[in-house]
């Protein structure tokens, strides 16, 4: 069990991490635009993973410390 509380949490992690390195790439990075573009315009009731990075981020910490700390107690 805590092998795979351990593997969710690095997931979770890379995945909140990926997503806050993206916002700094140019958003026509790969098309060969003329300026390099930094904002994205969405519209707010679209859904989007983006939204959940920070979420992400935060349940993977918290569940890489429970997986380290049932290692120590277990």
């Amino acid at each position: 069990m805590t092998k795979f509380i351990f593997i969710i949490s690095i997931i979770l992690i890379a995945f909140g991490l990926i997503m806050f390195i993206s916002d700094f790439l140019p958003v026509d990075m790969f098309n060969g635009g003329g300026e390099d573009e930094y904002l994205k315009a969405v519209p707010s009731d679209s859904f989007s993973w983006s939204q959940y990075r920070l979420h992400a981020l935060i349940v993977g910490i918290a569940l890489f410390a429970v997986s380290k700390f049932t290692n120590i107690f277990g």
